[in-house]
């Protein structure tokens, strides 16, 4: 802003040479002031009655204030964390229908895991069609077997408590080509078909069905090959002969 006067050759009286006219300007209560066309300048500001401040040629550093904060136990986040993370592992579904198995007798050829107290099941990947059942043994706690739950394309069977027809949209879930992601769960006693984590089939067991499979502590694969696959989660516990080759099994398939 660019302010004009004009001098009537008055004088002020404690600064010679300005005119009487500007006082008013210096005396008057400025709470802002608008900068413009001055792009790449800068300003600095001091109190109306500060002294004027010490120009020097280099600017000395500081030194930090001390902090009262206590110091921290947090320990700083690393890349050891990540290594902490468990990831499920992958396993062939082992045929315990085998000498080395005793024929689906031998604990060491299943897998621990309380299918009715929990909410994940037993989850699998295998290509679904209407000739070759998905057969799970089911076990209780002493070894004993359950029943036995199976199924594809064609039908659905757990032994002495179900035995119908796949529902279409099983069938019309299931992958044109290819092996499709599927689980089985038995959670309260309620049996449970979910492909690509939808379910799709549901069925709860009622009076002596529901207290027979209530026991299911462990599974094992019957007859499904080394080609399909199931998922050992955190919480399940396999035996000796679960492994990536299911003890020697696999490894020439």
């Amino acid at each position: 802003a660019v302010v004009s006067t004009q001098s009537t050759g008055d004088v002020h009286s404690r600064k010679p040479g300005l005119p009487e006219s500007c006082a008013a300007l210096g005396a008057a209560n400025i709470d802002r002031l608008v900068l413009r066309h001055m792009a790449g300048e800068y300003i600095r500001g001091r109190p109306k009655n500060a002294p004027e401040p010490t120009v020097v040629d280099t600017v000395a550093p500081t030194t930090p204030e001390p902090t009262t904060e206590q110091p921290t136990t947090e320990q700083p986040t690393t890349s050891a964390g990540i290594d902490n993370i468990v990831i499920p592992k992958v396993y062939p579904t082992c045929d315990c229908w085998t000498k080395e198995c005793g024929y689906c007798s031998k604990m060491e050829c299943t897998v621990q895991h309380d299918l009715v107290h929990s909410e994940t099941g037993v989850q699998v990947t295998s290509v679904l069609n209407r000739k070759d059942l998905n057969s799970i043994v089911l076990y209780d706690d002493e070894g004993e077997t359950v029943g036995k739950f199976r199924w594809n394309l064609k039908g659905i069977f757990l032994d002495g408590c179900i035995a119908c027809r796949t529902p279409w949209r099983i069938k019309n879930a299931k992958a044109a080509e290819g092996p499709n992601n599927w689980e089985f769960t038995l959670t309260d006693g309620v049996v449970r078909i979910a492909i690509e984590g939808e379910v799709l089939y549901e069925h709860a067991l009622r009076a002596e069905c529901a207290m027979v499979y209530k026991r299911a502590t462990r599974f094992a694969f019957y007859n499904m090959g080394c080609e399909n696959s199931f998922t050992l989660l955190t919480e399940m516990v396999a035996g000796n002969r679960i492994t990536p080759d299911c003890a020697g099994a696999c490894t020439d398939q």
